[in-house]
């Protein structure tokens, strides 16, 4: 076999395992105005758990340099494991959120 052929079938399952990172506790879905899906692993999730709702309040351009701060949203309860990468969220009464929101788990 020769170096082309691996690249070629190993680079998949690289990116594949990348990008299963990449959207982990990020709101992938808005449901309705109370409920989203949640790119959170099942393993790491359990009906009940709290989370918190934050977004990312970015200053400056691609000429200067950025500063980012995490700013909270409000909180929501996982409510379903949907599968082994997502997890359905119900917030609060009153919190707004977006796809591309980040969710963390409460640890207590």
């Amino acid at each position: 076999m020769n170096k082309k052929m691996i690249v070629f079938l190993v680079l998949p399952l690289v990116l594949g395992a990348c990008a299963s990172q990449l959207h982990r506790g990020v709101v992938a879905m808005k449901v309705d105005e109370s409920t989203a899906h949640v790119g959170l692993n099942k393993n790491e999730v359990s009906v009940g758990d709290h989370v918190e709702l934050y977004a990312n309040n970015c200053t400056g351009s691609a000429k200067t340099v950025q500063k980012c701060t995490k700013i909270s949203k409000g909180h929501g309860t996982v409510t379903e494991v949907l599968s082994e990468d997502y997890a359905a969220v119900k917030f609060d009464q009153g919190v707004v959120f977006k796809e591309g929101d980040v969710i963390e788990k409460h640890s207590h």
